[in-house]
């Protein structure tokens, strides 16, 4: 299937995002199940004008970043919309961010204006002050600094023209991604690669999904949520999402009233599902697709049994890097599978430690692609060659296998990133923070594998010698520096030593076996 559209050169993503704002103006574009408020796509674009002329008027133009960190009320979408239209990049904030996370992110990323709630506005306040930089804090609540008092403008949308700008030098998304190296990256993407992926994506759709709803659980700094206002705009679809944060008693409600037929699931959600299968029917959905980390075949089995005959279940294998998806699902194939490889994607496998190809059928190795994709990590040019082979191709950090059939199996990653339920946390992050403590020499963050959350945090201390720290205390240090995703649900374990490599490098497939075994506090 070609992706292919001859856009004039000038076009980009704003100009997308407008024309299918105005495509399907008299349809609903979205609701908010805590609050039972729906909105068309008329109401979006026009609110979206104008902040873009607010924005144009504050002094802002194209190339300045704009922050948006939020709940999945019916405002989080504008300032998107707004600053896709003025060509102003998007960097999403993890609405759980603390303190430090949010300082890490402005001090990459140096945003000119952001948006958030209420309860956010001191610590994005105190974070832009002690990075040195001017920020214009934005509320979406009510008050002073409210987006509604902002937007105050008396200028046409009749008038309004979506900003031009060089396109090879402002990258229209800039997004949060894992990494392999525990260092917070921020990937950065033009609009050639953007335009590319969003062709596929609405020519994978079929024609009938305009009138379907699409649950979005994703927050705002996804690439799952980067793609979900244009793409469910693309075919006039609804948008069903929440600003009830975390509450699975609230989603199963959602979709026994509202009937969503198409989403993305985790597998931790899936996992709740099954728990709660009496209460909840599923047999709305037509198209389900599981990403996010791997799904046990046990798990999988028993969640068919919940969905309707011709429900289509997908896992999908992506990357932020690479704009989401490299393989296409196989619904068809054998169970477990992520897929065959997209048509717009060269992919190969790799020994990890040499980068030999590997050309037989199940022999694991790192997944390498090549296609559309990020242009490289935001003011991080070393980050950035070291991501990329001689010959052009992305190093994903996955280990995956693939059949006779050239259907791929997702394995584990290379190195020791966390994944608890769908948040990404890095050890380095977490040991930083604890061993600062004085009572603390050594310590290593594992994940300890849970069948709900999929790994839970657990830190392995080794204490000074005349210490007396307690568990509870390097609990409640990290919950007090991070966010709940990274608290140290795992426990914390006490040992005499870490084991560590000649050069010093702990050994975390070793460490991890301890912990697992051990009786953690």
């Amino acid at each position: 299937m070609s992706a292919n559209r001859n856009y004039p050169p000038s076009y980009h993503f704003g100009h997308l995002a407008y024309e299918r704002l105005v495509r399907h103006k008299d349809r609903v574009c979205q609701i908010d199940a805590a609050t039972g408020e729906e909105e068309t796509y008329a109401s979006v674009l026009k609110r979206s004008i104008r902040l873009a002329q607010a924005l144009r008027t504050f002094g802002l133009n194209p190339g300045d970043v704009l922050a948006i960190g939020g709940l999945n009320h019916l405002n989080i979408c504008i300032p998107f919309f707004a600053a896709l239209f003025n060509g102003l990049p998007i960097i999403g904030v993890d609405p759980y961010f603390k303190y430090d996370e949010v300082r890490a992110l402005f001090e990459l990323t140096r945003p000119k204006i952001a948006f958030c709630q209420n309860d956010s506005y001191d610590t994005y306040a105190k974070a832009a002050v002690d990075s040195g930089l001017e920020v214009k804090l934005v509320t979406f609540d009510e008050g002073d600094n409210s987006m509604l008092k902002f937007i105050r403008t008396s200028e046409s949308e009749d008038d309004f023209k979506v900003a031009e700008y060089d396109l090879e030098k402002i990258y229209p998304f800039l997004i949060c991604t894992s990494g392999t190296s525990g260092k917070l990256k921020v990937a950065a993407f033009k609009n050639k690669s953007m335009l590319t992926k969003d062709m596929w994506i609405t020519m994978s759709q079929k024609k009938e999904q305009s009138i379907k709803r699409t649950l979005l659980l994703s927050p705002v700094n996804w690439i799952s949520f980067y793609f979900a206002p244009t793409s469910v705009a693309g075919t006039g679809g609804v948008r069903l999402q929440t600003s009830t944060p975390d509450n699975f008693d609230h989603v199963i409600e959602m979709i026994n009233k509202y009937k969503p037929e198409i989403t993305l699931f985790s597998p931790t959600l899936i996992a709740c599902m099954i728990a709660r299968k009496n209460e909840v029917d599923l047999t709305c959905f037509e198209n389900i697709t599981i990403t996010g980390s791997k799904v046990y075949e046990g798990v999988l089995t028993e969640f068919k049994k919940l969905l309707a005959n011709n429900c289509i279940l997908m896992e999908a294998y992506g990357q932020t890097e690479m704009i989401g998806p490299v393989l296409v699902p196989n619904p068809f194939g054998p169970t477990g599978n992520c897929g065959r490889p997209i048509d717009l994607y060269s992919v190969k496998l790799a020994e990890p430690d040499t980068g030999v190809e590997i050309k037989e059928a199940n022999i694991t190795g790192e997944l390498l692609a090549k296609g559309p994709g990020f242009s490289g990590y935001y003011n991080d040019p070393e980050e950035t060659a070291k991501s990329i082979t001689d010959d052009g191709f992305y190093k994903t950090g996955d280990l995956l296998f693939r059949d006779k059939d050239n259907n791929y199996f997702y394995v584990d990653r290379i190195k020791s990133l966390i994944k608890y339920r769908n948040s990404h946390v890095h050890p380095a992050e977490l040991e930083e923070i604890i061993v600062k403590h004085p009572g603390v020499k050594f310590v290593g963050v594992v994940g300890i594998e849970d069948p709900i959350d999929g790994q839970q945090p657990a830190a392995c201390v080794v204490k000074h010698s005349n210490s007396d720290i307690t568990a509870q205390e390097i609990k409640d240090l990290v919950a007090s520096k991070f966010s709940k995703n990274k608290e140290l649900r795992g426990g914390v374990l006490f040992l005499d030593s870490l084991p560590c490599t000649s050069t010093g490098k702990i050994l975390r497939l070793k460490l991890k076996e301890i912990a697992t075994n051990a009786k953690r506090e």
